[in-house]
């Protein structure tokens, strides 16, 4: 059986509800990627042997300030709020609601990233304005194979591209 490979539809099917289109303070490309150490993925709810589909997609990450507040969007959608300082962005997503015939998930993102729209002052790896990771927390599960608390560890880096 292929575990978890609701994630990918968990990352890309988090869109929100429309409204009035405002013009982002940034805008990135970020590519999504499982984090992957000595070949396993990082998660804490991987029995040994389990298989695991991993992430790998693309996603324009919309950047809104006031102040030291943030929005982020992704792909013109809601996504999460968070804080930034200097050049690193800490960030929570809601909680979200994915049914599935196995038992429904609620899920969560949290995510810190160190960001650059001032051209090199920020100390990320060389051609990335973006560098991250973010965590997915299942906060409730009816899945018997997808156990409360679990966690998927994911890797973000990305282009700056707007704003």
């Amino acid at each position: 059986m292929v575990r978890a490979a609701w994630v990918l539809g968990m990352v890309v099917g988090c869109g929100g509800g429309g409204g009035e289109e405002l013009t982002p303070d940034a805008a990135y490309e970020v590519r999504v990627e499982t984090a992957v150490t000595d070949g396993a993925v990082v998660s804490n709810c991987l029995p040994d042997g389990s298989e695991y589909a991993l992430v790998d997609d693309t996603f324009t990450y919309e950047l809104f300030f006031e102040g030291t507040n943030a929005t982020v969007n992704i792909d013109g959608e809601s996504f999460a709020t968070g804080v930034r300082s200097g050049c690193k962005l800490d960030y929570t997503s809601v909680v979200w609601l994915e049914e599935r015939p196995s038992g429904n998930l609620q899920w969560q993102v949290s995510g810190s990233a160190l960001y650059d729209a001032l051209g090199g002052a920020c100390g990320l790896s060389e051609g990335l304005q973006w560098e991250g990771t973010e965590s997915i927390t299942i906060v409730a599960s009816d899945d018997e194979d997808i156990p409360e608390g679990c966690t998927y560890e994911m890797v973000t880096t990305g282009t700056l591209i707007g704003g």
